[in-house]
């Protein structure tokens, strides 16, 4: 008796899920990556170094970020714009990350979830409003250099500061 097209389709699409499932040992060093990565990106946005935060971004033009300040970059240069206006006179940024998370997806994709608050001095001592608020980061790998990278971020800002 031979078997549907459908039949044997699906069943050959179960079997191809379960082999795809990760191991805990896999989704453990995922999680590791990911985390070093969040934490590299605090660290050089803290240190001011535009050129190492610039490197944790897909360079991409599907590249999508939501500034506090509600503006969406849409697509690498447009973001790289942004960052270079936003490091433009800092002469210190604190930026506390709380309570991270992350979620793994795939071999390939994680999302980080996190609260922060921010409080940045420009030259002449001249202080922006400080900020406090969530983000969420899609984590993806870059096939080009294995690196996990931010794909899309999402800043957001509790009402009141």
């Amino acid at each position: 008796m031979r078997m549907p097209k459908v039949t044997v389709t699906l069943a050959c699409a179960a079997l191809l899920a379960c082999t795809a499932e990760m191991s805990l040992r896999e989704q453990g060093l995922i999680q590791q990556a990911v985390e070093n990565q969040l934490d590299g990106w605090v660290r050089a946005l803290a240190n001011r170094d535009a050129d190492s935060v610039a490197a944790m971004y897909h360079q991409v033009d599907g590249l999508t970020v939501v500034w506090p300040d509600g503006r969406v970059t849409h697509g690498w240069e447009e973001e790289l714009a942004a960052q270079q206006e936003f490091f433009a006179n800092v002469e210190q940024i604190n930026f506390v990350k709380q309570t991270p998370q992350i979620e793994i997806l795939d071999a390939d994709h994680a999302v980080a979830t996190f609260r922060y608050s921010l409080d940045v001095v420009r030259e002449g001592n001249v202080r922006d409003t400080p900020l406090a608020g969530s983000v969420t980061m899609l984590w993806v790998r870059d096939p080009a250099d294995d690196l996990w990278k931010i794909h899309l971020e999402h800043l957001s800002v509790n009402p009141g500061g």
